[in-house]
Order: C-alpha cells, then sequence, then structure tokens
C-alpha cells in the first residue's frame, strides 16, 4: 500500500463520511461488546472506534484516515468530554501515523504502528493527566505502565480487524475504490 497525498475524490469524500459516521455510532454505543473497561486502569476502555478508521487509512490512505479520525473522535467533544476526546484523538493519529510511516508488510506496519502509538501517548499521557484530572506525577507515573499495555491491545483490536476487513473489500469490490475515468 503506497499513499499518496492527494486530492480526495467523490468516492473518497462519502468513504469517509461513512467511516466517520460507523467510528462515531461506535464511540456513542456504551457497554459490551462495544465499550470494555479495561481491568488494569477502568477509567479507559478498549473499543471498536479505530477500526473505521485503519480501515480508512487500508484503503484510501493517510489524509482520508485523518479525516474519518477527526469524524470519528469529535462525538467525544460533542458529549463535553474534552480530555478524553483529546487523549482519543492523540492516540488514534499517533497509530495511523506509525502505520503509514512504513511502505511494505503488515506486519512490520502494524509494529510500528503499536511503537508510535505507545510512545506519543506514553508522552501525553504523563503531561495531559496531570492537566486534564490534576494527578500527582508519581501516580501518573505509576499508570503509564498499564496505560502502555491499554494501548499495545487497543492497537491490535484496530489493526487486525481492519486489516481482514479491507482485504475483504479490496478483493471483493475493487472498483469501488478506483476513480474510472470514463
Amino acid at each position: 500500500m503506497v499513499y499518496v497525498v492527494r486530492k480526495l475524490g467523490s468516492k473518497e469524500i462519502v468513504a469517509i463520511s461513512l467511516l466517520g459516521a460507523l467510528a462515531a455510532l461506535l464511540e456513542v454505543i456504551r457497554g459490551p461488546p462495544f465499550d470494555i473497561r479495561f481491568p488494569l486502569y477502568p477509567n479507559i476502555s478498549w473499543d471498536f472506534t479505530g477500526i473505521p478508521i485503519m480501515i480508512s487509512l487500508m484503503l484510501y490512505g493517510p489524509l482520508s484516515a485523518v479525516y474519518t479520525c477527526l469524524i470519528g473522535c469529535s462525538i467525544i467533544f460533542f458529549r463535553g468530554n474534552v480530555p478524553g476526546g483529546t487523549l482519543k484523538l492523540i492516540a488514534e493519529l499517533a497509530t495511523l501515523l506509525g502505520f503509514a510511516l512504513l511502505r511494505k508488510g503488515v506486519v512490520s506496519k502494524s509494529i510500528a504502528a503499536i511503537i508510535s502509538r505507545v510512545g506519543v501517548m506514553t508522552i501525553a499521557n504523563y503531561y495531559l493527566l496531570q492537566l486534564f484530572y490534576e494527578m500527582k506525577t508519581p501516580i501518573v507515573v505509576g499508570l503509564l505502565a498499564p496505560i502502555a499495555l491499554f494501548n499495545i491491545s487497543q492497537a491490535l483490536i484496530n489493526i487486525v480487524p481492519a486489516y481482514h476487513i479491507s482485504v475483504i473489500i479490496y478483493s471483493s469490490v475493487p472498483n469501488l475504490l478506483h476513480n474510472r475515468k470514463t
């Protein structure tokens, strides 16, 4: 998958809108199986919001994925949860960045995405948990390892199903993905 930044066509805009709406819907649905509290730190939860975002990246490229991410994460801000929305947006964008940086191999890309997400979120959590929630530094430092484990697992929850869904879509309906000149 080679990513090139280019003007978005109408098919990409429709896909971004649909995948963004799906990501937002998955963010709205509360409780299992769509929202499962992380046992090591129950203030965060596993969810499926990142799957449509990763599908957007895999099928349409980084620009489409960023727009899908903004749409999907916007619902958190609309609910008035600025800290949660900020952290979610940073986490999803870091995952996208890591995956998009490499050119070959889904395993290598996935590892890069996980490393990117964990690295960026470790730094972000260190500062933003103190800023947003007024947590003391020793408490934040104690939470960084459990939150890193969460970020590893959440990145895999986003990437693995998205990859398989993208392969199915790409092989089943290739004409939907490419603009044909007629």
